[in-house]
């Protein structure tokens, strides 16, 4: 088995674990799940695995992250909502990038439009908390919280949720890994601070037009990346 595969392979048993965790213990909604070292000890998985099996319970709205507090559980999507086609290939893949794109330029003209002062600093804080994980780990939960953030703050639900369950299934499929063969963490993160500062200054100046421009680049540039690494 792949490096790539064990790693999903381990994400995937985490999820599961964390799944039949709050099934199993009939969780509340609201209530605050055991810490990432708990979940280690728990499970006998890597923090890493934890780390990236919470943020797809984000992504899936099942769980939600409160600054300095922790992770909490929440009310799970509508099946429906997020019933999405499977990827069984590259070209799948970039089929449904293509459609994410689409989805976040224009949710993030939404947020230049209406955000307020505390969607700015949501985004703020997401971006703090990103840039300081990218010292010593890649930030993929981290990463899928900013464009959270963004999504919150064009303040429509249904957005949100598209937003999170589309990530969320992009990235079970390509898990950013391979991405990581070809960046070192300093090189990814003076480029996420670049990619996502643009991004943050067009929200902040409520310019909608530089908002769409700048995430479409940004994630068009991941998916280069992310496509390069295929024909090495």
């Amino acid at each position: 088995m792949s490096d790539i595969s064990e790693q999903e392979s381990r994400v995937d048993a985490a999820y599961r674990h964390l799944v039949a965790y709050i099934d199993r213990e009939n969780v509340p909604e609201g209530s605050r799940l055991p810490s990432e070292s708990e979940f280690v000890e728990r499970f006998g998985l890597s923090r890493a695995s934890i780390r990236e099996a919470l943020a797809r319970l984000r992504a899936e709205g099942r769980a939600v992250s409160r600054r300095g507090s922790g992770t909490y559980t929440a009310k799970a999507l509508p099946a429906e909502l997020v019933r999405l086609s499977a990827i069984d290939s590259v070209q799948d893949l970039i089929d449904w990038h293509e459609f994410r794109v689409a989805l976040e330029s224009e949710v993030a003209a939404l947020a230049a439009e209406r955000r307020d002062d505390a969607d700015l600093a949501r985004i703020h804080a997401a971006q703090e908390a990103l840039m300081a994980t990218l010292e010593s780990e890649h930030g993929q939960a981290e990463d899928a919280e900013f464009h959270r953030s963004i999504a919150v703050a064009a303040h429509n639900l249904k957005l949100l949720d598209g937003v999170g369950a589309l990530a969320n299934h992009i990235f079970r499929w390509s898990g950013q890994t391979r991405e990581r063969g070809i960046l070192t963490l300093s090189e990814r993160r003076e480029i996420i601070a670049a990619e996502h500062g643009e991004i943050i200054k067009a929200i902040a100046e409520r310019k909608p037009d530089q908002a769409r421009f700048a995430i479409r680049r940004h994630l068009l540039n991941g998916r280069a990346r992310f496509l390069g690494t295929l024909r090495l």
